[in-house]
């Protein structure tokens, strides 16, 4: 309890706790060919699993939630899983900006600083130390440049937020559904459904 307790502080450094994958994170999403794969990648998700939900006897002891997780397998949590994974992506790419941010500014300060106290000293061994750290400023504040207008066209952070929140919309209508409130109370709740689908999907191409 005491080592762990001790470690609690380092966990919440932004270097720690918002650290990206430098190998990055896919942009789309597939489907895992095997059934079993994606009925267990539901259930992770808090969704209702045919196959984890109650034993997965769904189709004897509640047949129109069997049938309602089929709809939703079909038309809806493909959608929500695409949502989820762009935002999984743009989240890493926002977290990986901001390290180079962070830490370009750190080696641009310290590079400036040893050139401009070396260049100060005016020693004759320290002429080639001092450019080179010159050369060190300028190329690592380039990067930094490079990155913030990578950062600044991508818009990861918006990106990260709209995809995010788009996919707990799906969420939302994916409970909705099951527990047939409305607009998914009425015989054509299925084409409801679909359509509600396509509407949120339009949402993610307005406004870039």
């Amino acid at each position: 309890m005491a080592a762990s307790a001790r470690k609690r502080p380092y966990n919440d450094l932004f270097f720690i706790k918002r650290r990206p994958r430098l190998r990055g994170i896919p942009l789309e999403w597939e489907r895992p060919a095997d059934e079993d794969a994606f009925q267990k990648l539901i259930d992770q998700e808090g969704f209702v699993s045919r196959k984890y939900w109650s034993g997965g006897d769904l189709t004897e002891k509640y047949p129109t939630v069997a049938q309602d997780t089929k709809d939703l397998d079909q038309y809806l949590l493909p959608s929500f899983f695409e949502f989820s994974q762009k935002s999984k992506y743009y989240q890493n790419a926002f977290y990986l900006y901001q390290w180079v941010f962070a830490l370009g500014a750190f080696f641009t300060t310290l590079f400036g600083t040893l050139a401009a106290m070396i260049g100060l000293g005016r020693a004759d061994y320290s002429v080639e130390l001092g450019q080179l750290l010159s050369y060190l400023t300028a190329i690592v504040g380039a990067i930094t440049a490079y990155y913030t207008t990578l950062s600044n066209r991508g818009e990861p952070q918006k990106r990260w937020g709209k995809t995010r929140r788009l996919a707990e919309e799906l969420r939302m209508n994916y409970f909705r559904y099951l527990a047939h409130l409305p607009p998914f109370d009425k015989d054509d709740r299925v084409q409801k459904l679909r359509q509600t689908v396509i509407d949120i999907r339009v949402k993610e191409q307005e406004n870039g």
